[in-house]
């Protein structure tokens, strides 16, 4: 049994399809079926892209073979966003028992589709900071690599950020990543990726600039920090900053590789400093004798 809700529609087709009877909502969706001098067809209510999967689905259900118990669409002719609707179909026989056509329920589900959309959103999403999480940073920078993009990726580091939250406080570190991540997404370049990877670690993939281009922005971008960062001095605490950096070539397996190993150096050399690694490291030089 079909039962009519707010912001569902109670359809009747006949057996191609077409429209014969429907509840008044339908005319939300500016259907006014009195007027009309040729019923519409159910393909008629979804934008182009799925009309021919809305055809597909009545067939299947007119016989019993639907594989699904409700086809999802985006309604057709609304100028804004397009509303999103779930069409459920069964077979509707007469009285004489021969099927005839479908009774269907026509659902608004923009609602849900609004609520998995922030889900999806939530999931890719640093809570602390706002930006993009590790997950969604390596979707976006695999994707980069797959369409050949050019430029340089960058992992951030605050130097002796573990004594500081010690010596500071949990509350006043996460205020420090945030004012960091702010930092960060105003000053690199525009077309950057940005992500807060975990702990004290930012990635940045800087597009369409070469290894001494990005380097040296790198370093003007620590160096800009460290700056900033002066009012903590008078506080006991020094912020600065160190990179690793990796040309975007290879996988990008390898290119985080070659990011944390040059991070690794950066912090090993005193910190506040960028260091660069290629992808493909330069043959050993020969040892000659004497």
């Amino acid at each position: 049994m079909l039962v009519e809700s707010a912001g569902s529609i109670i359809i009747r087709t006949d057996a191609e399809g077409f429209i014969e009877e429907a509840s008044r909502g339908i005319e939300v969706l500016g259907l006014r079926l009195s007027e009309m001098l040729f019923k519409p067809h159910l393909a008629d209510l979804s934008v182009a892209e799925h009309a021919n999967a809305l055809r597909d689905f009545h067939r299947q259900a007119i016989c019993g073979l639907a594989t699904a118990d409700r086809f999802e669409f985006p309604i057709a002719g609304q100028s804004t966003e397009p509303s999103w609707y779930a069409l459920s179909l069964r077979p509707a026989p007469d009285d004489d028992g021969q099927i005839t056509g479908t009774l269907g329920l026509l659902r608004s589900i923009d609602g849900r589709r609004s609520l998995e959309s922030e889900v999806a959103a939530a999931a890719m999403t640093d809570a602390v900071t706002g930006l993009a999480n590790a997950q969604a940073f390596e979707a976006m920078l695999a994707q980069r690599m797959l369409r050949g993009v050019d430029g340089a990726i960058a992992l951030f580091e605050i130097d002796r950020f573990s004594a500081f939250k010690l010596k500071f406080g949990q509350a006043m570190a996460g205020e420090v990543l945030w004012a960091f991540g702010r930092f960060l997404e105003n000053i690199l370049p525009a077309g950057h990726i940005l992500a807060r990877l975990d702990g004290d670690r930012f990635a940045a993939i800087i597009p369409d600039c070469q290894r001494v281009e990005a380097l040296a922005l790198v370093q003007d971008v620590i160096g800009t920090f460290a700056g900033l960062s002066q009012s903590f001095r008078r506080k006991g605490a020094r912020l600065t900053a160190s990179a690793g950096m990796a040309a975007l070539s290879g996988s990008p397996d390898s290119v985080l590789a070659h990011a944390e190993r040059a991070l690794v150096v950066a912090r090993a050399l005193g910190g506040q400093r960028a260091e660069f690694r290629d992808a493909t490291p330069s043959p050993p030089a020969k040892l000659t004798g004497t």
